[in-house]
């Protein structure tokens, strides 16, 4: 069965992650992790490491079993097109695996960002189970469209109009620009702050479950928020990052806008919902009524929300398995091609 192919991926990345060297697979997930960040700075080891725990959870035995336990595998395969994602390391590993255990074909072309660490993963999982073989197809070049059956596609929002235009033919996801945001209520700890922390800063805020917008009630002490954030101070050694900071520090000062600042990141009072890299946007309000306008005014643009009502303080870039993408299930879209 397929699904085991993961539970031993599962097993495999989480030797791999307490220093493992007996692993025949130590040194090869070591290199690739190693080039990746050569061929893309943003992707450091620190927040590599990160995603491979998270795919090590996704894959364990619990969560896989509990995945598949209400649907069976297509008796008819068709060739599934992933086109994949670069802005945060594997992030289209969620839309491979659904593809795989649905019994269907994997047709995956790698993001220019990402052109290691998926194929890594995949490489694994055919070593694993050889039948995956004839099951998953890297793309290294033009997309022939007589070969393939459905599209899922991740992209900027100019990218999902054109993707939506050249696949107009065939069933598909596409997936464009968002963005979360955070609600702070007047009971929130510092343990809760601290972890807000992960939200913002996990791969330098590029994801779009990355909180770039908070919300804090009028009269909140904003520099709590500073002090939550610190441990994060390493991205200052990161010169992309750095290089955003300086850019926009610069800017708002030419154009004389306010803003917060700690030598990391900038704190900008705006309406606005997208905040750019190392910048973080926040909004004051009186009643949660005022920030639930402001959700259902761009539901289509917020990808979740983190607060003590909503996803916990911390787990925004650790979604379940369950838990879809802009809130369509690739699974039922899968099961009923």
């Amino acid at each position: 069965m397929i699904y085991q192919s993961f539970i031993q991926l599962s097993e495999i990345l989480k030797r791999y992650l307490r220093h493992d060297f007996n692993s025949e697979y130590t040194s090869y997930i070591q290199n690739s992790i190693q080039q990746a960040e050569i061929n893309n700075p943003w992707f450091i080891e620190k927040f590599t490491r990160v995603m491979l725990s998270h795919i090590s959870d996704l894959t364990s035995k619990e969560s896989i079993e509990k995945y598949v336990s209400d649907w069976t595998p297509a008796k008819k395969p068709k060739n599934i097109l992933v086109i994949a994602a670069g802005n945060v390391p594997m992030v289209s590993f969620h839309d491979a695996m659904t593809v795989l255990l649905s019994g269907h074909r994997l047709m995956f072309k790698p993001s220019s960002k990402d052109t290691v660490l998926m194929e890594m993963i995949l490489n694994i999982l055919q070593k694993i189970n050889p039948s995956l073989h004839n099951k998953i197809i890297i793309l290294k070049s033009t997309i022939s469209l007589n070969e393939i059956n459905a599209v899922i596609a991740t992209g900027t929002n100019n990218t999902a109009l054109q993707i939506h235009q050249y696949f107009s033919k065939y069933p598909r996801i596409v997936r464009n620009n968002r963005t979360s945001l955070a609600i702070i209520h007047d009971t929130i700890t510092n343990d809760e702050l601290k972890k807000l922390a992960d939200d913002i800063f996990l791969f330098f805020g590029l994801g779009c479950r990355n909180v770039s917008k908070i919300f804090i009630p009028h009269h909140f002490d904003i520099q709590k928020i500073f002090q939550s954030l610190y441990h994060y101070n390493f991205v200052m050694q990161h010169h992309k990052y750095m290089n955003n900071y300086d850019y926009y520090r610069s800017i708002y000062l030419l154009n004389k806008e306010s803003f917060l600042e700690n030598n990391f990141l900038i704190l900008k009072e705006s309406q606005q919902l997208h905040a750019p890299v190392a910048n973080l946007f926040y909004e004051k309000y009186h009643t949660l009524s005022e920030v639930e306008n402001y959700i259902s005014q761009y539901q289509n643009d917020i990808q979740t929300i983190v607060s003590s009502q909503h996803t916990a303080f911390g787990k925004a870039q650790f979604p379940d398995i369950n838990d879809f993408a802009d809130g369509i299930n690739t699974k039922e879209f899968l099961i009923n091609l």
